[in-house]
């Protein structure tokens, strides 16, 4: 969505001109194919009218200035489309019968009768089709064998008067030279994006293992600006693989039922269309459509081969315009299986063409995705074929020689656009501003200034904080990296300050998945124990807005040696050195309990070994500069984390040591939604203080966090055993979308639950024995950090998403420990999410 987003402000940051006067094609029958005769065709505000002659050809010429053209047959919906700019046009138009209106799905008899499974012949084929689905379906096999050629092309879509205003088009003329207007009629198609990929794949299915190996690839670049391989994730996660032999089909954020899974007659409805005698097998087309237009699943036809083994052969399918999908003006999805040697069938070629509605009126993102597979080998047992290397006999493999079709002509475009983008200078402004505002860092050469959201913040310790960083980028070296900041608070006058730096271990940028780096860094900050924000900045300026009461700092000195090993399958390892010395300040106090009496300690030290090991099989995400923004798919993410404490090395105050264990995982309910489901469990070996017992991530920000307890206040609850469950289900607008009045807002509701137990053993207890340190008081001498008792820490909250598209709110609520000072039962917290 980055990659989109970039787009938009180089769209934003433009605008120019067009012209008429002959239309000349052909009109046939969407259904068959067949020309059609005696269609009228008009141009809008005009007198003037034709119509096709008796093998469906039409001309009409006008010396007015047209907006719009009309075509009308009888029998078949009216099509209006935008005149695109130019003398001479061809449009070649398919109409759609009247009788098949999918976005209504209206049949014109008297007294229609209520729609039921029972009894109905469409149903009891699909029925047919869903018992012998398993059988048919090749990718159910336990291994297969493929080559896999994906293209890729995202054009800036303008309808013709958009393109007559085009500030863009007329500041890069080579835009519009490159430009095609025939594609989709009514449409100037300008191409921004290109990639190719002819690849061999192997697939394991139990347990499910996938071995690729890239034969051939091509891709239009502008990574001066944004990391592309980043955006080819986002991209996948959009334009996913639909294969109706799943059950359950991603794109974006959203799952669709497939009209054959198991439980779709319960949500679809089905009509027997036609039978097509001119194919071998023959077939029946059916024609299905949602039995509510507000749920999110499919609309189109099947073709099912009537050869005793009801495969579906083909598909062609389209989503209701009703549904809750963000930006999403038009989808139109073409599927072909193929049977392999043993009879079964597997996806041959598809086609999912997407036009997205990120701009004003009148301009769009459309992109296309056509994969072709060929060498389709399927085995209930073990292959044992090697895989296809890059190079074939000494020399690079070139894509023109293994395409299975040749490029269109836009998909040429495409390639010479973006290398004449590259030496734009407009181009290089707008695209420059555009990476500021998403990454919050400014500079194009070897060093980058930012981030700006964190210059300037304030809390009750420093007051005003004042920051400025800077890194540096590939151009400096693609091997070692360096970044820093230096900070200062007005009231506790003190510097603060980082300085790291993480080299290279691998050939590639440190930017580059696989990583395989050693970081050092030094550092002098403030932080509050127990908290933990995922991808912001501790002092991002917004940050600074905190509920209740937020007195309870540390200064931490910190050195850490840390080296990092991922490997292609996403299994990785961390194993790092780190020694920090941390001194309270603001309401915090380290007062130690002796036998004769109290005393108050400076600071602790810690000199600890910590391990970390990560397996995320399948794992998508955007790689920027010194950050991932996870691309969420359905496989868990396990990750186990180990620390050991040392005395005396390196002046180390005590042994312990520190285990805990996290998985996450999202699961698809098809139009139910999804659900993120975090769990966690962590025990601390030996007797430590309270600093060094698990401090559990409180969120006193006004920001909606998962991972977080936002309705727990800093350092509220220690423990040093525990096990947690965050539960999140976002029905994706489920029962919103059939609402009246409300549906139109479309928004998304989402429930969540949070469940915290732990406990704190005698000897980390101070309140059972001393040489301990006493847990936080308020300033009237109350404690403030008791234990989880036997009763768990529960919040829950319910929240509105896709609020104007990229807001979400929660109202959240307290369940327990409601008789704790200074907490609050009930809250409102926000959050920045924009979802597909």
């Amino acid at each position: 969505m980055k990659f989109l987003i970039s787009i938009f402000f180089l769209f934003s940051f433009f605008e120019a001109e067009a012209q008429t006067v002959q239309v000349k094609g052909l009109i046939t029958d969407k259904s068959t194919g067949q020309p059609l005769s005696g269609v009228t065709i008009s141009f809008e505000n005009s007198k003037l009218k034709t119509s096709s002659d008796a093998k469906g050809f039409y001309t009409i010429i006008s010396k007015e200035k047209i907006k719009a053209i009309h075509f009308y047959g009888i029998g078949y919906r009216r099509v209006k489309l935008e005149m695109p700019a130019g003398h001479s046009h061809s449009m070649n138009i398919e109409l759609e019968p009247q009788s098949e209106d999918l976005s209504e799905v209206s049949i014109s008899v008297a007294h229609q009768p209520r729609y039921k499974n029972k009894g109905n012949p469409a149903v009891e084929l699909i029925r047919k089709v869903i018992e012998h689905k398993n059988s048919n379906a090749a990718n159910l096999q336990n291994y297969l064998s493929y080559q896999e050629y994906e293209k890729m092309n995202i054009s800036l879509s303008m309808t013709t008067e958009k393109a007559k205003t085009s500030k863009l088009l007329k500041r890069l003329s080579f835009l519009k030279n490159n430009s095609d207007s025939l594609t989709r009629p009514g449409k100037l198609l300008t191409p921004i994006f290109m990639k190719e990929k002819m690849s061999h794949n192997l697939v394991y299915q139990n347990p499910f293992k996938q071995e690729t190996a890239v034969i051939a690839e091509n891709q239009s670049r502008i990574d001066q600006f944004i990391d592309e391989d980043g955006i080819n994730e986002y991209l996948d996660k959009i334009y996913q693989r639909v294969d109706i032999y799943q059950n359950d089909i991603g794109i974006g954020n959203q799952s669709f039922m497939s009209p054959i899974a198991d439980l779709a007659p319960q949500f679809y409805k089905y009509f027997i269309i036609d039978t097509l005698k001119d194919v071998s097998p023959m077939q029946l087309k059916v024609m299905i459509a949602p039995r509510n237009k507000e749920d999110v699943l499919f609309l189109g036809y099947l073709y099912i081969a009537l050869d005793g083994k009801y495969a579906v052969q083909k598909a062609t399918l389209s989503v209701n315009s009703k549904i809750n999908i963000n930006w999403v003006k038009e989808m139109n999805i073409s599927l072909q299986y193929h049977q392999d040697k043993t009879g079964h069938y597997y996806l041959g070629k598809s086609i999912m063409a997407m036009d997205l509605g990120l701009f004003k009126e009148g301009a769009s993102i459309f992109g296309e995705r056509t994969l072709f597979i060929n060498d389709f080998v399927s085995s209930p047992t073990a292959l044992n074929l090697p895989l296809k290397s890059k190079i074939l006999e000494g020399q690079p493999v070139q894509m023109a020689e293994l395409r299975p079709e040749k490029l269109t002509q836009i998909e040429e475009m495409a390639y010479k656009n973006i290398d004449s983008l590259k030496n734009s200078k407009p181009f290089k402004r707008a695209m420059g501003l555009a990476s500021f505002l998403l990454s919050g860092y400014v500079g194009q050469g070897k060093v980058e200034v930012g981030p700006f959201n964190s210059f300037y913040s304030f809390n009750p310790v420093e007051g005003l904080r004042l920051k400025v960083g800077g890194r540096t980028t590939d151009l400096f070296s693609k091997r070692i990296f360096f970044d820093g900041h230096i900070a200062y608070g007005s009231r506790d006058q003190k510097w603060k300050y980082s300085l790291g730096t993480i080299l290279s271990l691998s050939p590639g940028s440190i930017y580059e998945f696989p990583v395989k780096s050693l970081t050092l860094r030094h550092s002098y900050e403030t932080q509050i124990p127990g908290q933990d924000l995922n991808f912001l900045e501790d002092d991002n300026f917004l940050l600074s807005f905190k509920r209740g009461v937020n007195d309870k700092w540390l200064y931490n000195r910190k050195w850490l040696l840390e080296y990092l090993h991922e490997t292609e399958n996403h299994f990785s390892f961390k194993v790092a050195y780190k020694n920090q010395v941390l001194d309270p300040t603001g309401g915090l106090r380290f007062i130690a309990l002796t036998n004769s009496g109290h005393l108050e300690v400076p600071d602790i030290t810690t000199s600890e070994i910590t391990a970390e090991v990560r397996w995320a099989p399948h794992e998508q995400f955007y790689q920027g500069k010194r950050f991932r923004r996870p691309i969420r798919n359905a496989y868990p993410i396990f990750t186990l984390r180990g620390s050991v404490g040392m005395k005396g090395f390196l002046n180390g105050d005590y042994n312990y040591q520190n285990l805990t264990f996290n998985v996450f995982k999202r699961a698809y309910f098809s139009q139910f939604g999804y659900s993120d489901i975090i769990l966690e469990a962590g025990k601390v070996f030996g007797k430590v203080p309270f600093p060094l017992l698990t401090i559990h991530r409180a969120n006193q920000s006004y920001a909606y966090e998962l991972p977080s307890y936002n309705l727990m206040n800093f350092m509220e609850f220690m423990s040093d055993r525990y096990a947690s469950i965050n539960l999140e289900h976002n029905f994706n607008g489920f029962i919103l979308n059939k609402i009246p009045l409300v549906k139109r807002l479309q928004l998304r509701e989402i429930l969540t639950l949070k469940v915290l137990s732990g406990s704190l053993s005698s000897k980390n207890d101070p309140r059972e024995g001393s040489g301990l340190y006493q847990f936080p008081r308020d300033r009237h001498g109350n404690e403030v950090s008791p234990a989880l008792g036997s009763t768990p820490y529960v919040e829950g909250s319910v929240g509105l998403s896709n609020i104007f598209k990229i807001l979400r709110i929660d109202l959240v609520r307290r369940f327990t420990y409601l008789d704790h000072p200074r907490i609050s039962k009930w809250g409102i917290r926000a959050k920045i999410k924009v979802d597909f």
